[in-house]
């Protein structure tokens, strides 16, 4: 199952991430986003912005509020809808 963990807080950011996370129009944020995808290649996992700025993370065969995740890999996701695939590229890579 989709696992959503609310937008994380800290004291110490590294400099990259500041700097990356204070850019303007990177994320559209009235829309779900993929930020990332992470694990190994037969267990990885992908992390979703939600419109209301928390995190969703999900995995192969998880079904989600946009349709069930059939396939993670380093170029993206794809999720099955009633209407058909999606695809989710994500993001260029910074720093």
């Amino acid at each position: 199952m989709a696992q959503t963990n609310p937008a994380p807080s800290g004291s110490a950011t590294n400099q990259v991430v500041a700097s990356n996370a204070t850019r303007q129009g990177e994320l559209p944020l009235d829309r779900v986003s993929l930020v990332g995808i992470m694990g190994k290649p037969m267990e990885k996992k992908a992390l979703f912005r939600m419109t209301r700025g928390d995190i969703l993370t999900v995995q192969k065969g998880d079904k989600t509020q946009f349709g069930t995740i059939t396939e993670i890999t380093d170029a993206g996701v794809v999720i099955m809808r009633n209407t058909g695939n999606s695809v989710f590229v994500p993001p260029i890579p910074l720093g």
